[in-house]
């Protein structure tokens, strides 16, 4: 079989590339295009994702600074916070000291007034006083 298929092969193949030849360019220009195609389908995403990663890039850095220093606030509002509440706490114990020392005096005082009140209804009516002895 190969003896009678050998001397036929040259005349097959160059009828077949007469035959074949215009499509297989054609798809040869097909796949070309599709290639290209694909190629700059693919430079243009990965120009959009760069654009879009240094343009994140630039907001992350934007707001990463803006949260540093919100971050650097918020601790000096706490440590002014911490600060005024043990500053309340001492006035607090101030003011607690102060009533009950006031309280004290009061009623040291308080005790004098009536001290100097019986002695003096004892100078005023001694016989109010005598009575009382009695009983």
């Amino acid at each position: 079989m190969s003896r009678l298929v050998s001397p036929l092969r040259k005349p097959l193949q160059r009828v077949l590339r007469f035959v074949m030849g215009p499509v297989v360019e054609k798809q040869s220009e097909i796949n070309s295009a599709q290639v290209k195609f694909d190629n700059q389908v693919v430079e243009y995403i990965d120009e959009r994702l760069e654009r879009i990663a240094t343009q994140y890039d630039h907001v992350l850095g934007l707001h990463g600074k803006r949260m540093e220093e919100i971050d650097e606030r918020h601790l000096i509002l706490q440590q002014e916070l911490i600060q005024h509440v043990h500053d309340l706490i001492k006035r607090i114990d101030f003011v607690f000291e102060t009533a009950e020392q006031n309280h004290l005096y009061l009623e040291a005082s308080l005790r004098d007034v009536r001290d100097e009140l019986r002695a003096l209804a004892t100078r005023l009516d001694p016989k109010a006083s005598s009575d009382k002895e009695n009983r």
